[in-house]
């Protein structure tokens, strides 16, 4: 809800939004935060599509029941019109578009002239459009799909990503640092968090508002 905030304030006014979810390493759960993200839109009544834009290992389409067959390769390449591959979600009506396949040369397709026609032509349709795409590093992907993104989200694994390492990779990366709305730090442990907090941090407080909601609602 806090990221959904963020990127309404800071996207203001910039009509549909294109929001593409990256992470300095694999196996963050990036894929995972952006299908809860879109999923978080869809079932507060805002118009979204949810992309696997990871054509190398199309995470996002395996953890989706149901989600199966052609999809953006198929669309992308405009075998048939880029809705007729989509997807919707019973539960939180997000609209899905998964990846199909497995193509070399990913990062041309992504930065094409058929992904930039489904793009646009999503952007008629959606208020939001959410990709999943490639961890950054040495994979181009990101970068080659930024001009189309309004804004990007960076997901973190708490307690393994090395400070320094992101910061490297965001500054490889400038295009899509300025981009960037916010960080998601995933799989944060909270009875640690305090732990590494500074001292009077916010974070070493985080257990005193337990007792305060269990007072609220007593």
């Amino acid at each position: 809800r806090d990221a959904q905030l963020t990127a309404d304030r800071l996207l203001h006014g910039s009509g549909s939004k294109v929001v593409g979810f990256v992470s300095a390493l694999p196996g963050e759960g990036k894929s995972t935060v952006a299908a809860n993200f879109a999923c978080l839109l869809a079932a507060n009544g805002v118009k979204t599509l949810l992309i696997d834009g990871d054509l190398r290992n199309r995470g996002l389409t395996r953890n989706l029941s149901n989600v199966s067959g052609d999809g953006l390769v198929e669309a992308v390449t405009g075998e048939q019109r880029w809705s007729s591959y989509v997807r919707v979600d019973r539960g939180t009506g997000v609209a899905i578009l998964p990846a199909s396949g497995r193509l070399g040369h990913s990062a041309e397709w992504l930065s094409g002239p058929g992904m930039r026609d489904l793009i646009a032509e999503a952007r008629k349709v959606f208020s939001y459009i959410v990709v999943d795409l490639p961890p950054l590093g040495p994979v181009i992907d990101a970068k080659a799909f930024e001009p189309m993104a309004n804004a990007f989200i960076v997901v973190a694994k708490w307690g393994s990503t090395p400070r320094a390492l992101l910061r490297t990779t965001m500054q490889s990366e400038p295009a899509i640092a300025a981009k960037t709305v916010g960080i998601i730090l995933n799989r944060v442990d909270m009875k640690k968090l305090p732990r590494y907090a500074s001292a009077g941090g916010a974070e070493g407080y985080l257990g005193q508002y337990g007792s305060y909601y269990r007072e609220q609602r007593s």
